[in-house]
């Protein structure tokens, strides 16, 4: 009996956990309100990307998820340079369905992990927020 409560409870969280981000992602793409999950990283400071939510309207702002996270903050100035596929040494810590969106700041290189359904919302959002030249770089298709 326990047995069987303890299966039905472990179905319904895993139900959950795969039901969440695709309700998020369909609301972000029907153009509600909502967050997106965007990994950052200064190679400047290490190797190691951060997890944070990006508001999916208005200027691009990046929060940490999680208070102790190390990295805290990323430059208010981003530019958009470029976006690639992730590479092998990524892939260790990375999901590879997504793309690597590189921009430059103030404070040098930043970069960052977006899942491929939310990576033309967020490179939106920096050319939004970025300068006014950054639409001439172009997205590299990561079916190819």
């Amino acid at each position: 009996m326990i047995a069987a409560l303890a299966l039905v409870g472990i179905s319904i969280l895993i139900f959950l956990l795969a039901w969440l981000p695709r309700r998020m992602a369909a609301r972000v793409l029907a153009g509600e309100s909502g967050f997106v999950r965007v990994m950052a990283n200064l190679p400047a400071k290490g190797r190691r990307y951060s997890l944070g939510l990006v508001r999916a309207e208005g200027e691009f702002q990046w929060e940490p998820r999680w208070s102790w996270t190390r990295l805290r903050e990323l430059p208010t100035d981003l530019r958009y340079t470029g976006a690639r596929v992730i590479t092998a040494r990524e892939g260790l810590w990375l999901s590879p369905g997504g793309l690597v969106i590189e921009c430059e700041s103030s404070a040098g290189p930043v970069l960052l992990w977006v899942r491929a359904a939310h990576v033309e919302d967020i490179m939106e959002l920096i050319r939004r927020t970025g300068t006014p030249d950054d639409a001439s770089v172009p997205v590299p298709d990561i079916n190819s």
